[in-house]
């Protein structure tokens, strides 16, 4: 959390300050009027996310803030991680260890980008992007590590376009006339858009315990609920 008297908050526009401001005293109000509420320790909520990066750009993300994460503690130049910040984490389960036997575990679960289901987009076939999104971690070690490497990290926007600029050069590949006519269209509408200059507002996302083991019973998964809809 950024708040008005961290040294990371020199960086920032006010209005920026103010917006963490704000989301950290909703969260907590919200926290607070509702027992069933409470702070996950592995998924991330992530704001003011460009409306052109896409699901494998976030877990791209992920992936390279933990290696730049661990490289600039190798260098000195960060602080790592606390002992008891890296003892948070439960054992792996059986299911896990059965499912992945012989195999890396990855370190992401999920990237999911927040869109819209009544816009979509004529050039991806997918719903608009809201500007937000989750990544959901394994391990707590890992969510702190994204955390506190990309929130308000100038680097990502650039780093972000530049995934992009790959991602459409990988799709150039083999594209037939009305593809590569689909793809220029893309690159494009990227161009003439105004360019976004906030950095990411990174947050542990806020959960709900009852939806949380209603979805377990029925074996379908673990439902999140974004602070936008916890209102």
């Amino acid at each position: 959390m950024i708040l008005p008297n961290a040294p990371a908050a020199e960086t920032l526009p006010p209005v920026e300050v103010q917006k963490r401001t704000d989301s950290y005293n909703a969260r907590r109000a919200l926290l607070g009027s509702n027992p069933s509420l409470y702070v996950s320790k592995t998924r991330l909520s992530i704001r003011q996310i460009p409306t052109y990066v896409t699901e494998r750009m976030l877990k791209r993300l992920a992936t390279h803030a933990i290696q730049s994460f661990d490289e600039e503690v190798a260098l000195g130049s960060r602080a790592d991680l606390s002992e008891e910040e890296m003892t948070r984490d439960e054992p792996a389960s059986d299911g896990d260890k059965a499912q992945n036997k012989g195999k890396a575990i990855p370190r992401v679960r999920q990237a999911k980008i927040v869109r819209q289901a009544d816009r979509v987009d004529t050039l991806t076939g997918k719903g608009r992007s809201k500007g937000y999104g989750f990544l959901e971690l394994r391990e707590h070690a890992d969510a702190l590590r994204v955390l506190r490497w990309a929130n308000n990290n100038p680097d990502v926007l650039s780093l972000f376009s530049e995934w992009w600029s790959a991602e459409v050069a990988e799709e150039k590949k083999d594209a037939d006339p009305a593809q590569a006519k689909r793809i220029t269209d893309k690159e494009n509408r990227k161009s003439s858009a105004k360019q976004p200059r906030d950095s990411l507002i990174i947050e542990f996302s806020i959960e709900n315990a009852q939806v949380v083991r209603r979805r377990a019973a029925r074996q379908v998964g673990v439902s999140f609920i974004p602070l936008e809809y916890c209102t």
